[in-house]
């Protein structure tokens, strides 16, 4: 790291006045993936969408009929996938269309069961969506043997 010197805009001015010293990374790729997301032993379901679904009624009849509860699963972001760190199986529900997005869950670390299923609207309004995904989730090992 090296001290910022100049000032260049007015907030740069009034730290420099107050007496606050700036500093910039010489090397700010030396923190990328510092971010790690560790997998907690008794987490057994890791969905993947763009927001948290955890409190979603539809959500919570597929962790009842899993027999889960909220404490065993872990909801993360595609973007935050990269960082996932997983030393026992896991099961993964995928919730998106995106094609690009699904491509970054293949090397997925661990994987007892990955489910794919639409984003969570899409999901809600289609039965047949439902339905396959019921039967994909019936036919898969059991995610609380694991």
């Amino acid at each position: 790291m090296q001290e910022t010197r100049q000032p260049y805009s007015r907030r740069d001015v009034l730290l420099q006045q107050m007496g606050i010293s700036q500093w910039q990374l010489v090397r700010p790729e030396a923190l990328k993936g510092a971010m790690n997301i560790t997998v907690a032993e008794h987490i057994r379901l890791v969905i993947i969408s763009q927001q948290n679904l955890l409190q979603q009624p539809v959500v919570q009849d597929v962790l009842r009929s899993l027999t889960l509860d909220s404490e065993q699963v872990l909801n993360i972001t595609f973007e935050q996938l990269a960082y996932l760190q997983v030393n026992h199986k896991v099961s993964y529900w995928l919730l998106s269309q995106n094609t690009s997005e699904n491509d970054r869950t293949l090397s997925l670390p661990q994987p007892l069961n990955v489910w794919q299923s639409g984003d969570l609207e899409e999901f809600k309004q289609n039965p047949q969506a439902k339905r396959q995904f019921w039967q994909t989730i019936q036919q898969s090992p059991s995610i609380n043997a694991a």
